[in-house]
């Protein structure tokens, strides 16, 4: 027991490490100078790959990348030399092709009926609400920190969590960050976890759990695994039902993200990969479904041009710090990139679970019964607790 005692301390010695290093890590990525990559490309890959983590396994690989970061600096390039309504820059993305890119940051599939929505569902509780002139959900405290997917298809669970995220605060006042990983890993008849999901099949996999447990408590990994049951009964937020907005009606998009952030569906295109700042124009834009965000609000620019504000779960570095703006209010009765073809937003009006346990430990492997309280039986030096036990609160 000893024995296993360390080796768990040790572990959690080296997570902290492992942690604090990738905080260290992110606080030096800065964007690249698209002159710079121009000017001197193998200096600038070189700084890439440095500034990045990036190490490859062969000098054949190096130069197959450093190839298509200089096809991505001239596609940038060329971009930005357009009189466009939004910037392309070089990001961590650049040493990726557009084909890879979509296979591991994407991950919106259809239903078993073939299209984005559950089926059955023709509620839209909205319908005779005004719509605001403009809102912003991340400023009104309903939108948690920017999340990263990282290389696994699951955008359909961030933006799930996202929109359950807001529904739970306007509904409690408490902005609480939600696992996406219970959702890639027990979320499991239906959707595929890191192979790609749909948001509809999430809202109904919470109301038969009963809700999601913390992003805390079920970390997130970014690669599937087995369901932790433990941790998946830990219903912390729960929600009622979900609706669908009408299909390509932006008046009805508009009254629903007045109401609270909406999950919708987009067509995300090679721009997205690489997009830095600004509206991104929507007319003559794809409308082949293939990515899950969060709309969480909507306004105009300084321009005057009418935008969505999106909130993407590419990281922080990416875009406008983790967000992006489509354009509205165009002729193309999709909207930009297809974002009216599938929205749709969690219902809640009752209280959460009452029964959370309280968690013991780093890992969580021990819990006591709601009521009751964490009470170490067995410790290493007052350090670190070898055995679990629980009390009366």
């Amino acid at each position: 027991m000893k024995v296993f005692g360390l080796l768990l301390l040790c572990t959690a010695v080296h997570l902290a490490a492992v942690h604090g290093a990738t905080r260290a890590h992110k606080a030096l990525v800065t964007p690249l100078s698209l002159t710079a990559a121009q000017a001197n490309p193998a200096q600038a890959f070189k700084a890439f790959a440095q500034v990045y983590g990036r190490k490859y396994s062969s000098e054949a690989e190096h130069q197959q990348r450093f190839a298509t970061f200089q096809r991505n600096v001239d596609y940038v390039a060329a971009h930005n030399s357009r009189s466009a309504s939004y910037t392309l820059g070089i990001n961590e993305f650049a040493d990726l092709t557009f084909e890879e890119f979509q296979k591991t940051h994407f991950g919106l599939l259809p239903g078993v009926n073939g299209t984005f929505r559950a089926g059955g569902n023709s509620l839209f509780s909205y319908e005779d609400v005004e719509a605001a002139e403009s809102v912003n959900w991340v400023k009104e405290g309903a939108v948690t920190p920017v999340k990263n997917q990282a290389f696994c298809g699951s955008c359909w669970a961030f933006s799930t969590t996202g929109s359950v995220e807001g529904a739970n605060y306007l509904a409690t006042g408490e902005l609480v960050s939600l696992s996406e990983q219970q959702l890639v890993d027990c979320d499991t008849s239906k959707d595929q976890g890191c192979g790609g999901g749909l948001m509809d099949y999430a809202f109904e996999y919470i109301m038969k759990n009963g809700g999601l447990d913390t992003e805390k408590d079920y970390s997130y990994w970014s690669v599937g695994g087995m369901c932790n049951k433990l941790r998946e009964g830990r219903t912390v937020v729960s929600i009622d039902s979900y609706e669908d907005v009408p299909v390509n009606n932006e008046a009805a998009l508009l009254k629903a993200v007045s109401s609270q952030p909406v999950s919708v569906a987009i067509c995300a295109s090679q721009a997205m990969q690489f997009y830095s700042s600004g509206v991104i124009a929507g007319e003559g834009t794809c409308t082949g479904l293939n990515h899950g965000v969060l709309a969480a609000g909507y306004d105009k620019d300084e321009q005057g041009k009418p935008y969505w504000l999106v909130k993407n779960s590419w990281g922080g570095t990416w875009g406008e710090s983790g967000y992006m703006r489509l354009e509205r209010d165009i002729s193309q009765k999709e909207g930009a990139f297809g974002i009216l073809m599938a929205p749709s937003y969690p219902m809640k009006k009752s209280a959460n679970p009452k029964h959370v346990p309280e968690v013991c430990g780093f890992f969580g492997w021990s819990e006591c019964e709601y009521g009751s309280k964490c009470s170490c039986a067995m410790d290493f030096l007052g350090l670190f607790c070898f055995d679990w036990g629980c009390k009366s609160a």
